[in-house]
């Protein structure tokens, strides 16, 4: 099975155990009253966001994808981290804090993931690169030399 298999199962899977939950919570009120849909959201964006940060930083992809990977998790956990302060009902005021505390963290893993490269390095910031007129350049004098010794 493919990582990415994994990964959509996961997912899958969460959206399921939150869908029978909330169910569960409209057909046995006395035991799931408390689940509600702000738990679905937990549930769900939890998930994906931890899903999406964990193949943004163990992907063998490269710089901007892992990046998105990392930014699109951290959106879910921020949703998720907001959430839960709306089922638990805690004080507005730990919104902000708390998605700092998240993005910071986000920034950290970036970083990590990427091993700290920039997400736009490119062959032209590779030792001996050469750029289009160079190469042609050099086609062009490998070509004379070519003709010069067929003659």
């Amino acid at each position: 099975m493919s990582k990415n298999f994994f990964f959509k199962f996961l997912i899958s899977l969460s959206w399921l155990a939150a869908a029978v939950l909330w169910l569960l919570s409209v057909l046995i009120p006395e035991k799931f009253g408390f689940f509600n849909l702000n738990w679905v959201v937990v549930i769900t964006c939890g998930v994906n966001g931890a899903a999406l940060l964990l193949r943004g930083l163990f992907s063998k992809k490269t710089g901007v994808l892992k990046k998105s990977d990392v930014f699109w998790g951290t959106v879910f956990l921020v949703i998720a981290a907001i959430g839960v302060i709306f089922a638990l009902k805690l004080p507005k005021s730990y919104v902000w804090p708390i998605i700092a505390v998240i993005v910071a963290a986000a920034g950290v893993l970036s970083v990590f993931a990427t091993k700290g490269k920039k997400w736009d390095e490119g062959d032209n910031q590779k030792a001996g690169y050469k750029d289009y007129r160079a190469r042609k350049a050099e086609a062009e004098r490998n070509e004379e030399k070519d003709s010069g010794k067929k003659d």
